[in-house]
């Protein structure tokens, strides 16, 4: 009985999986209503402080990061979309025998504009906030700071069935705090469900 049900399970699967591919044959291809996604990429950051004598480990170069982005927003047209996205930077960085954690993150109001169905620019505004340390000359400093973030971009997104997309997408993003400044230039892979 139980080699029955298991049997009835993958045949059910199977349909259901079938039928998905049958469907994105037609193509919906629509980015209007609500969709969310998902990002993983890097960055070449840099972080600078107001603070004599005192170094970020990311001040005199640029040094590589993981980024972590989610997102939910929804279509307003074909060729418009509108999202919250929360972003995040992290990169250890060693000055000396020190160990300099940095955190940086955003979360934005942001917008695409389509163009030629696959290419589009980004921007945004939001929230900004960094968890990071300094290297001054007694010791190491934990900084936590609040501020704001803008980002300027341009990806690609291509429909892998009919309602999600898989893109590229490179960006500049600047954090602006009242001791420091955050900026990255990025790139990533992008995950959408419509």
């Amino acid at each position: 009985m139980r080699k029955y049900k298991l049997i009835q399970m993958f045949l059910f699967l199977g349909l259901v999986f079938g039928a998905s591919q049958a469907w994105a044959l037609d193509g919906y291809k629509d980015r209007r209503g609500v969709f969310g996604g998902l990002g993983v990429g890097g960055g070449v950051g840099a972080s600078e402080l107001d603070q004599e004598g005192e170094s970020t480990g990311l001040d005199d170069a640029r040094e590589m990061g993981l980024t972590l982005r989610a997102e939910i927003g929804g279509g307003y047209t074909k060729w418009l979309t509108f999202s919250g996205q929360g972003n995040w930077w992290i990169r250890t960085v060693e000055v000396g025998t020190r160990k300099l954690e940095h955190h940086h993150f955003n979360l934005l109001a942001n917008g695409n504009v389509y163009f030629l169905d696959t290419l589009y620019a980004t921007g945004g505004f939001g929230l900004a906030y960094a968890a990071f340390d300094a290297s001054t000359l007694l010791g190491t400093r934990e900084y936590r700071e609040m501020g704001f973030a803008a980002k300027a971009g341009v990806g690609a997104e291509f429909f892998v069935n009919g309602t999600v997309a898989a893109g590229v997408e490179a960006t500049y993003t600047r954090h602006f705090y009242s001791n420091s400044y955050f900026d990255t230039v990025g790139g990533g892979l992008v995950m959408r469900w419509y």
